[in-house]
């Protein structure tokens, strides 16, 4: 029998994203776990062994400052995700979660995502659904932090010429037969498609572009809401908040690897993450109406290809989390 009583909170929770067989299979599969006041849920340094959803109470989330001591960052409360960027990107937790009440959460093994990766593919779409929905959402609080911080602080500003050059730098498409199938070739090999058939890749290439960008090339620019996404093949790009002409750097994304705009998962948002090649780089893009099609035509294409969207959305979660980080320590030495 499904406890009626975690039905109903995860039904208030979730109801946005999962059936309610989905619920009652997300229950039956996963274990509930109970934490009293002040007890570590998950620590900073160790990885964690599943996503955990919170059902009741309210959980603080906290950083150790390289020895400064602790920063509380945030308080999470019921149907929140915890540990998904440990879990997802096979990490060390980047923060800790300690009880700041009695705290039951549901925890999400990987056998069960192995589960409905094989069996309901549709439930896992709709579970990363709603986790990188969560995920943008904090990372719009942080990027909102760090634009106050960037508003009053004294970084560095930007020559406006270079800005204007940046902006006037465009990629463009290749389009020679030889060097498209050489890049396409290398593109195929890379273990973020280890799971697709051929047709499948074929047909996600059929609704791509491949692209050359020079260094210094923004690739989504401040602003800019368009669901695109692309895969680096050759080169570097790097992640910015960009805000009054200053610059803070978040990560830098290197070949094999998926990196998506915020409207890929959440079209209400309209806060972005700038995209700017550091070196000149080869990349295949997904543009937002090709994105669309697949959605609606090719749903197990665009299952696995979600999979890719939510782990990017992870990654850029954990880049805002460090930077947060560093702005506490700052905050604690002033």
């Amino acid at each position: 029998m499904i406890n009626t009583e975690i039905y109903k909170c995860l039904q208030h929770d979730l109801n946005s994203y999962l059936s309610s067989q989905e619920l009652e299979m997300l229950i039956s599969h996963n274990k509930i776990f109970s934490y009293a006041p002040g007890q570590m849920i998950l620590q900073q340094g160790k990885y964690s062994q599943g996503i955990y959803l919170i059902i009741r109470g309210t959980v603080m989330v906290t950083a150790k400052l390289l020895g400064e001591g602790t920063s509380h960052l945030e308080t999470l409360e019921h149907g929140c995700f915890l540990g998904e960027a440990s879990f997802i990107e096979n990490i060390p937790c980047p923060t800790s979660m300690i009880a700041n009440t009695d705290v039951e959460c549901i925890v999400l093994t990987k056998t069960y995502f192995e589960f409905l990766a094989t069996y309901h593919p549709e439930v896992k779409y709709h579970l990363f659904t709603a986790i990188a929905k969560q995920v943008c959402g904090r990372i719009r609080r942080v990027h909102n932090k760090i634009i106050n911080f960037m508003t009053t602080s004294e970084m560095t500003t930007r020559p406006l010429f270079g800005e204007i050059i940046q902006s006037l730098t465009k990629p463009s498409e290749i389009t020679n037969k030889e060097e498209r199938a050489t890049e396409l070739n290398q593109l195929k090999q890379f273990m973020i498609f280890h799971n697709y058939e051929k047709a499948e890749i074929l047909e996600l290439l059929n609704h791509s572009i491949l692209l050359k960008a020079p260094k210094n090339c923004t690739l989504i620019h401040k602003g800019e809401i368009n669901a695109s996404s692309y895969i680096v093949i050759h080169g570097a790009v790097q992640s910015s908040i960009v805000h009054a002409n200053k610059v803070a750097k978040l990560s830098v994304i290197g070949p094999a690897t998926l990196f998506t705009s915020i409207a890929c998962a959440d079209t209400d948002s309209s806060y972005t993450i700038t995209f700017t090649t550091c070196e000149q780089s080869i990349l295949l893009k997904i543009p937002e109406t090709d994105l669309n099609f697949i959605k609606e035509n090719h749903a197990f294409i665009w299952y696995k290809l979600f999979d890719l969207i939510c782990i990017s959305l992870v990654a850029l979660e954990k880049s805002v989390d460090k930077l947060d980080i560093r702005l506490n320590i700052e905050t604690y030495n002033r």
